[in-house]
């Protein structure tokens, strides 16, 4: 039991020491912002716009709305396990947890309230 304690504690400090490493070295907002437009950039914005553009097809909100239809923390574990939602050819996405983190920053960043339909 001791040789198994003496194996463990270490372990368990390299992943503690890694975590503040990971805390620690998180960009700036300006940077995870930059990043989550880069993600957004290559596979969300033929079919959602970009920024302020609108939606370039008929079925899919444009980006800048997203989060008027759906709960920021449930989309970032849906952007992070692999999103598959909406039109029926969208692809199956699996961003990871910092890249969830970084596309669901800049999706806050740039969010604007739907206009009124009439």
């Amino acid at each position: 039991m001791r040789k198994l304690s003496i194996i463990l504690i270490p372990l368990a400090l390299a992943g503690c020491e890694a975590m503040e490493i990971r805390e620690s070295q998180k960009a700036p907002l300006s940077q995870q912002i930059d990043e989550g437009r880069g993600v957004a950039s290559a596979v969300c914005a033929n079919c959602h716009g970009l920024d302020q553009q609108d939606a370039l097809r008929a079925d899919t909100p444009a980006l800048r709305y997203v989060l008027n239809n759906y709960d920021a923390d449930t989309l970032h574990e849906n952007f992070e396990e692999g999103l598959k939602v909406g039109h029926p050819d969208m692809p199956q996405f699996h961003f990871g947890p910092l890249g969830a983190d970084v596309l669901l920053t800049y999706l806050k960043s740039i969010q604007e309230p739907e206009p009124a339909e009439g």
